[in-house]
């Protein structure tokens, strides 16, 4: 059991990380899509709006912003079970359960808090004029799409993060299950 342990205690510190740089590159790229349709260009003047909705461009930078930083801030606490050898240490520290619990609680929180916010930037991407965009993409020579994909994206990355941090906590208390198995068997063979 105790080897066992061992190897999802690897496991789940190895996936926090990959999740955590999935939320990191996941903020890189939500607003592509929208730079692609040059809804900076049509809504540079933002007194007379050229494609209606288009100043979402500009609306969800601050958002944006927020995100890469919460993602990078995320995959530098998950680097910390590696720092603190949470992914090999036999027997957990006050310092080993803290960086579970802040992983555990700022992943969960970021991710309410990004879905959140996702979904409201994605209505307001739906109530653009794609006829008006679709019209001056053609007049300017410019590529456009009305793909809600990088919007949709954050219903797989967050949900990724949310059970990527569970399993981390499961197996934080799997080991506590383990550890006190492991003194209960010690202390039993010392009274023989």
């Amino acid at each position: 059991m105790y080897k066992s342990q061992m190897l999802l205690q690897r496991i789940a510190c190895f996936l926090m990380i990959g999740a955590c740089a999935l939320v990191f590159i996941y903020s890189l790229g939500l607003t592509t899509d929208l730079y692609g349709n040059n809804f900076h260009y049509y809504a540079e003047n933002l007194n007379r709006v050229k494609v209606e909705g288009s100043q979402i461009f500009y609306n969800i930078q601050g958002f944006n912003r927020q995100l890469t930083g919460a993602g990078l801030v995320l995959l530098l606490m998950s680097v910390a079970l590696l720092v603190l050898q949470n992914h090999t240490r036999r027997k957990y520290y006050v310092a080993n359960y803290a960086v579970v619990g802040v992983n555990l609680i700022s992943s969960i929180a970021v991710s309410i808090w990004a879905l959140i916010n996702i979904a409201s930037y994605k209505q307001d991407f739906l109530q653009v004029d794609f006829e008006k965009l679709a019209e001056m993409a053609q007049l300017y020579q410019h590529e456009w799409t009305d793909s809600t994909f990088w919007f949709d994206a954050s219903f797989v990355v967050f949900p990724v993060l949310i059970v990527a941090a569970l399993f981390l906590l499961f197996t934080t208390l799997f080991k506590v299950k383990v550890m006190k198995a492991e003194a209960e068997a010690l202390s039993l063979g010392k009274e023989a």
